[in-house]
C-alpha cells in the first residue's frame, strides 16, 4: 500500500490540475502572432445575416467565447452553395463552444472512437476535462478500406497486402509463379525473378479483392531496399516514398501532430439501433422521422433525451500539437484540450520507439466536420484549419467590383508546418508508421528512405478547396468565384465574432457534397476522371462545392487536382450507394454501445 501512495498522489495532482485549468482558452497574448490575412475586398457573395448570427448563440447575443447552439440539420435548406458553407460555420462554432469548463467536442455529447486489440473500434463517451486518447499517425485508406499510396504523378492507388516472403504473381502465360526476388532493372523498372533465378515474363499482381472498386496494387520489397507496386495488368507503379500513407506529421518546432476521431450521440445511437439488422445500412439519418426513431431508441435505454438531436449524425476528426511546442506556451490563440499521448525514445533519428505515455495540453490545428442533413444522406464534408498552419499557393478571387484578383504564394517562414513558403518541393513526407507488414498496428515511427524523422515544408496547394483556373462546381464556373464564396463567408463570420474570441483564428477551407444528395461516385466535378478521362466530369454523384477539398494537417500528402473527400469515402461500385459503410471508414468497425442491465427489483416485503 505504501508503494502505491506516491502514484495515487501524482494522479490526484494531475486530476486537480485538469479541473483547475479550463480547456477553453482566452484570446492570444503578446506571444501569439497571427500570420497572413484574408483579402478584405472580396465580393460579398456568401454571408451570414447579423441577426441570424446572433441567434446562433444560446443567449441571442454575440459574446466572446459564447455558447453556440448546433445548426438544425433536419430543417437544412440546401438551396445553394452558401447554405452548405453557413451550416459548416455554424457547426464549427457549436463544437468549439465552451461547455462546463471544456468544449462541446470534448463533452459527453461526443464519443471518442478507439481501436482495440481485435482490430475493431469502441465508443468511449467523452468526459469534460478528462484526458482524451490521441494517435500520432493518420492511416489513410481508399474506397476498399485498404491503405493508399501516391505515385510520382500524384495518382492514388490502394495497396493489397502481400506476404514478405513467397509472394506470387502471374506470368505472361497466366501461370502462377513464386517470386524469389525483385531486382532493379533497366530504365527504372524492376525484374521479378523466380526460384530458378530466371526473370518472370510480364509479371502481374494477383489481386484478391473481388470488389475492384479502385486502382489496386500489390507491394513487393526489392533487393535495394525499395518497394515496387504492381497492378493486375503488370504495370509497375513508382512511388517516391514507397510507403502507404500512414504518414506522420511534425511541426517546424519538432512537435508530433496527433489525431482524434469522434462521433456524436445521435451517430452512436443510430449505429447501435441499426446494427442488429446488419452492418450495411441504407443511409445516415436525414429526416425528422429518422431523428425521432433514434431518440425513442435512446429513451428505451434510460437516456432521457439527446439534447442536440437536430444536429443529426456527426463524425469529426481533429488534429493537435502539444501546447508546450508553440511560441505561446499557454495555448492562447488555440482551442485546447488535455490528452493522453505516446512518448518516444528519439535517440535514433530514423526510428522512434514508444516508451510510455503522458498527459499533455494540446492545441487544435485542424478539424474535419462530416454531418448528415436534410436531403443529403451522402453527408456534408467540411474542413477547418488554424490560420497559422501553412502558406497557400497562388489563388484567385473576385473583388467587390467583379474583377478577378490574384493572391501570390508568399515567401519566408514562421508557419507551424512550414519554414519556407517558397520551397519548390513541398509536401514531401519524411516518415510514417508502416501500415503494411509487421509494423501495421504499431506506433513505432520510421523515417522514409533518404530522410530522418524531421519536419517537412507544408503548402496548401488547393487553397479554399479549388484548383487554380478550373471549373469547381455547377454554381461557380471558375475557381476564383468558388474561392470568393469561401473567403466571403470567412470575412462575414470572423467580422461578427468578438475580437477576443479564440475561434477568430480558424478558417473554413471549404465543404463538399453531391448534387441532390446523389450517391458519390468518387470523382470531382470539373476534373478528368474514369467517367470523363478526356474532359470535364459533370456526372451525377461527383463532388461539388469545393471539389478538391483537403486539410493540410490531415491530407498533407494527398492534395491533388482531381480528388476530394469522396475519392476515399465512397463505394466506387456500379451503381454507387449511400451505405454508411461506404461513406465512413470507421462505421463498420465500431462496436455498438453496451448498455448496463439493471438488476431486477427485489419483491416488496409483505
Amino acid at each position: 500500500m505504501k508503494k502505491l501512495i506516491p502514484t495515487i498522489c501524482a494522479l490526484l495532482i494531475v486530476v486537480f490540475a485538469l479541473w483547475k485549468c479550463s480547456s477553453y482558452p482566452q484570446h492570444a497574448n503578446a506571444a501569439y502572432v497571427k500570420l497572413g490575412s484574408l483579402p478584405t475586398d472580396v465580393l460579398p457573395c456568401c454571408t451570414v445575416n447579423q441577426d441570424t448570427f446572433k441567434n446562433w448563440f444560446a443567449g441571442g447575443q454575440v459574446t466572446a467565447g459564447g455558447l453556440v447552439t448546433p445548426a438544425n440539420s433536419v430543417a437544412f435548406p440546401h438551396n445553394n452553395n452558401c447554405d452548405f458553407y453557413r451550416w459548416s460555420e455554424h457547426m464549427f462554432l457549436w463544437m468549439t463552444s465552451p461547455l462546463r469548463g471544456s468544449t462541446v467536442l470534448t463533452s459527453p455529447i461526443f464519443y471518442t472512437v478507439l481501436p482495440d486489440s481485435a482490430g475493431q473500434r469502441q465508443l468511449v463517451q467523452d468526459v469534460a476535462n478528462k484526458p482524451l486518447a490521441m494517435s500520432d499517425h493518420l492511416n489513410k485508406v481508399g474506397p476498399d478500406g485498404l491503405p493508399v499510396v501516391r505515385d510520382v504523378k500524384g495518382r492514388l492507388f490502394e495497396i493489397e497486402p502481400s506476404p514478405a516472403k513467397n509472394a506470387l504473381v502471374k506470368d505472361s502465360t497466366g501461370k502462377i509463379v513464386q517470386v524469389a526476388a525483385v531486382r532493379p532493372g533497366l530504365k527504372g523498372n524492376f525484374l521479378f525473378v523466380d526460384k530458378a533465378g530466371k526473370a518472370i515474363a510480364h509479371p502481374q499482381a494477383i489481386i484478391t479483392n473481388t470488389h475492384a472498386k479502385g486502382d489496386i496494387v500489390a507491394r513487393f520489397a526489392a533487393t535495394n531496399k525499395k518497394f515496387i507496386f504492381l497492378d493486375a495488368n503488370g504495370n509497375q507503379v513508382v512511388s517516391e516514398e514507397g510507403q502507404a500513407t500512414g504518414d506522420v506529421l511534425i511541426s517546424q518546432n519538432g512537435a508530433l501532430v496527433y489525431y482524434l476521431t469522434e462521433v456524436n450521440d445521435v451517430y452512436a445511437y443510430y449505429l447501435t439501433m441499426t446494427r442488429p439488422s446488419g452492418a450495411n445500412q441504407p443511409n445516415f439519418p436525414t429526416t425528422a422521422k429518422d431523428r425521432d426513431a433514434i431518440c425513442a431508441f435512446a429513451r428505451l435505454h434510460k437516456v432521457k433525451s439527446l439534447p442536440d438531436s437536430n444536429a443529426l449524425a456527426i463524425e469529426i476528426k481533429t488534429s493537435w500539437v502539444e501546447v508546450s511546442s508553440l511560441a505561446d506556451t499557454t495555448g492562447a490563440g488555440y482551442i485546447t484540450a488535455y490528452a493522453n499521448i505516446n512518448t518516444y525514445n528519439t535517440a535514433d533519428s530514423t526510428k522512434w520507439v514508444p516508451n510510455g505515455h503522458k498527459v499533455a495540453k494540446m492545441a487544435m490545428i485542424g478539424m474535419h466536420i462530416v454531418g448528415s442533413v436534410a436531403g443529403h444522406p451522402e453527408m456534408v464534408w467540411a474542413t477547418f484549419e488554424h490560420q497559422n498552419n501553412a502558406p497557400d499557393t497562388t489563388y484567385a478571387y473576385v473583388d467587390k467590383n467583379n474583377n478577378v484578383k490574384t493572391i501570390n504564394q508568399p515567401t519566408g517562414g514562421g508557419w507551424l508546418l512550414s519554414n519556407n513558403a517558397a520551397d519548390p518541393k513541398p509536401n514531401i513526407p519524411h516518415m510514417g508508421a508502416d501500415t503494411l507488414g509487421p509494423h501495421q498496428y504499431g506506433d513505432t515511427i520510421y523515417a522514409y528512405k533518404g530522410y530522418t524523422i524531421s519536419a517537412s515544408n507544408t503548402l496548401r496547394t488547393m487553397p479554399w478547396g479549388s484548383a487554380y483556373g478550373t471549373v469547381t462546381n455547377p454554381e461557380d464556373k471558375s475557381s476564383a468565384k468558388s474561392n470568393s464564396e469561401i473567403l466571403s463567408i470567412n470575412n462575414s463570420v470572423l467580422g461578427m465574432l468578438a475580437a477576443n474570441d479564440v475561434r477568430n483564428n480558424y478558417l473554413l477551407i471549404g465543404a463538399t457534397w453531391t448534387s441532390g444528395g446523389a450517391p458519390p461516385n468518387g470523382d470531382s466535378y470539373g476534373a478528368a476522371s474514369h467517367t470523363a478521362p478526356y474532359g470535364i466530369d459533370t456526372a451525377q454523384g461527383t463532388a461539388i462545392g469545393t471539389n478538391v477539398l483537403a486539410n493540410s494537417t490531415m491530407e498533407t500528402y494527398m492534395q491533388t487536382v482531381s480528388t476530394s473527400c469522396f475519392y476515399c469515402h465512397s463505394s466506387h461500385q456500379t451503381p454507387p450507394n449511400l451505405s454508411p459503410n461506404s461513406l465512413s471508414h470507421v462505421f463498420a468497425e465500431i462496436q455498438p454501445l453496451v448498455f448496463k442491465t439493471l438488476p431486477p427489483k427485489a419483491p416488496a416485503k409483505k
